[in-house]
């Protein structure tokens, strides 16, 4: 054992010189010296910086390219997570991919995962040379598409999956479809990638629900608008005697009832088999720089004014003195939060619905009287976000 080679190895390989790798190689240095318990060996060092010539030195000298050490890290798997596709095909095409372990979750499934974690060009380049190479997921493990649309990932990921072979209409191991998984979880842009990829766009789930029941119980609106543009059956009955249009009166989702071509919408009391838990926060924090939340107040305020006590109580059907109270509250009690820049104050439920109402009649009622300094589009930008936030 050459411990000067080996030391002379390890910091040729942390530089990237390639001549002082070679040196130390022919000096007697082993190519499978660890650089630490934790860092792995020299491989996994050169693996993990994406030095291609480094690594090649060190595989034909006969590092080992499988599991090294107490934690069984790869070569390859290292790459993979630093996004160095070529370092992942050069150790692919020197079958590093049989050498993988099997107790880990399988580089592939990582690969997917990981263009959520860290998504950038090389990411995506790098799960490309994993599929082309032929990687697959473990036994017992959902197929890549399935993980994809469970995490969720960005639709050109979708894309390269679907491009590579993926199944549109896989099933999870539960036998949910993936544009099930997709409705769910409100992914609009799943959705539509699956859509225009050929996905049953009425294919049921385990309970023989579709995706556009799943979305409208959950007020995904744009996903429900995704798969009425793509022809979904809106009159299906599920296994349980359900229809989409009697879940969003079940739920009240007014909106989406309009959606589905009902003409008149109120608070209807219907029963119905729910299959998700709604939140209904009683109060709510709200964030920002001082001005902005002062911006809030003052919108009450000019709407308030114009509109008058009654009217107000008419068109938002909350309390103008709730409203009084909540805008008083915005440029009086904001307070800087603990450990962070912004400003905070805490409102009820009724305290924030008055101050969406005031948004909602400044940026489409009568009002026309605005903030100084503010257009009406501001207010509407200010609207949706909010809304968007509350999930509405």
């Amino acid at each position: 054992m050459n411990h000067a080679a080996d030391q002379q190895l390890i910091e040729a390989v942390q530089a990237g010189d390639e001549v002082a790798v070679a040196q130390a190689l022919a000096g007697g240095a082993d190519p499978n010296a660890a650089v630490s318990r934790y860092q792995g060996s020299v491989l996994i060092e050169a693996a993990r910086s994406g030095r291609l010539g480094v690594v090649g030195l060190l595989v034909d000298a006969g590092a080992r390219i499988g599991p090294f050490g107490y934690f069984h890290v790869t070569p390859l798997r290292v790459a993979m997570l630093e996004a160095h596709a070529d370092v992942v095909q050069y150790l692919i095409a020197h079958r590093a991919l049989p050498a993988e372990s099997t107790t880990r979750t399988s580089i592939l499934t990582e690969a997917v995962s990981y263009t959520r974690h860290r998504p950038r060009p090389a990411a995506l380049a790098t799960l490309r040379v994993l599929l082309e190479a032929g990687a697959t997921p473990h036994p017992g493990e959902e197929a890549p598409l399935i993980t994809a649309v469970m995490r969720p990932v960005a639709p050109a990921v979708l894309r390269l999956l679907l491009a590579n072979g993926a199944d549109v209409n896989q099933q999870r191991s539960d036998g949910t479809p993936a544009i099930v998984i997709a409705a769910r979880r409100g992914d609009h842009g799943a959705v539509d990638v699956l859509l225009q990829a050929g996905a049953d766009v009425d294919t049921r789930d385990q309970q023989g629900r579709t995706a556009l029941m799943h979305a409208v119980e959950r007020n995904e609106q744009r996903v429900i608008a995704a798969l009425l543009l793509a022809g979904t059956v809106i009159d299906t009955v599920s296994t349980d005697g359900m229809t989409a249009l009697e879940l969003a009166r079940g739920w009240q989702h007014q909106n989406v009832q309009f959606m589905l071509g009902e003409h008149h919408a109120g608070l209807d009391d219907e029963p119905i088999t729910r299959t998700v838990v709604r939140i209904l926060p009683t109060s709510v924090r709200l964030t920002g720089d001082p001005q902005m939340l002062h911006l809030l107040a003052n919108v009450i305020v000019i709407v308030l004014d114009d509109l008058g006590d009654d009217e107000w109580a008419t068109r938002t059907g909350v309390d103008a003195n709730t409203a009084r109270a909540v805008a008083l509250r915005l440029r009086n009690e904001v307070v800087p939060a603990p450990n962070a820049s912004w400003y905070q104050l805490d409102v009820t439920a009724d305290e924030l619905a008055a101050t969406r109402s005031a948004l909602v009649e400044l940026a489409y009622g009568t009002t026309r009287v605005l903030p100084a300094a503010t257009s009406r589009l501001e207010i509407v930008d200010l609207l949706e976000e909010l809304n968007r936030q509350h999930g509405r």
